[in-house]
């Protein structure tokens, strides 16, 4: 009977425990969603130097330091979250995304392509490894990328304006153009100085009715 009684007092004092932590996350979290990430961070540190093994404490974390641009300590986060939890493409992509800003280029790309490895059915992957491959004058690989998020997507406009500028690089001038077109009439804005400036049968571009 004492065992009994032990017990149970243990089971209490474990969610007494708990409580608190779960109480500073989610004042953490009203504070990013007020997008207070100064305010944010201290909660998710208290919380990681309680709990180092929390994923979720870490990835509230990592994504507050983002915020903050404090882009190294992020990029630490997101590299213990893959050691975590491998099988997760998100974190494997922000890490590529925080490699990329810090100027790594071929840290990023091979994150990226680990992103889409574990989960290749999330365009927006493969809309950012093709912007990645577009910046570097990589048209060829930017090109394959927005073909294959348009598969996933063809609703979605930065891959057509991108994949237009890849196109204009290559020479492919009237696929750029039909590209920036098709984004446009979707409402990207940013897609009509190409057509301008580019394009010459700009009245084909106007958005359908």
């Amino acid at each position: 009977m004492r065992f009994a009684v032990v017990a149970l007092l243990l089971i209490v004092a474990q969610v007494t425990i708990a409580q608190p932590d779960g109480d500073l996350n989610n004042k953490g979290v009203a504070l990013m969603d007020q997008e207070k990430y100064a305010e944010a961070l201290p909660y998710f540190d208290k919380l990681v130097a309680r709990n180092p093994g929390s994923t979720l404490y870490r990835y509230n974390r990592a994504i507050t330091r983002t915020h903050l641009k404090n882009y190294r300590a992020a990029l630490q986060d997101y590299l213990e979250l893959t050691k975590a939890v491998p099988d997760e493409a998100e974190y494997f992509f922000q890490a590529g995304s925080l490699f990329e800003k810090l100027d790594s280029s071929k840290l990023a790309e091979s994150y990226y392509t680990k992103a889409i490895a574990k989960d290749g059915e999330n365009f927006q992957f493969f809309f950012q490894r093709g912007t990645f491959y577009l910046k570097l004058n990589i048209y060829n690989k930017a090109l394959t990328d927005f073909n294959r998020a348009l598969v996933l997507n063809p609703e979605h406009d930065n891959s057509l304006h991108n994949r237009g500028i890849a196109n204009f690089k290559m020479g492919f001038k009237e696929k750029a153009c039909d590209d920036w077109c098709r984004s446009y009439r979707k409402g990207n804005q940013v897609s009509l100085s190409h057509i301008t400036k580019n394009c010459k049968n700009i009245s084909n571009c106007l958005p359908s009715k």
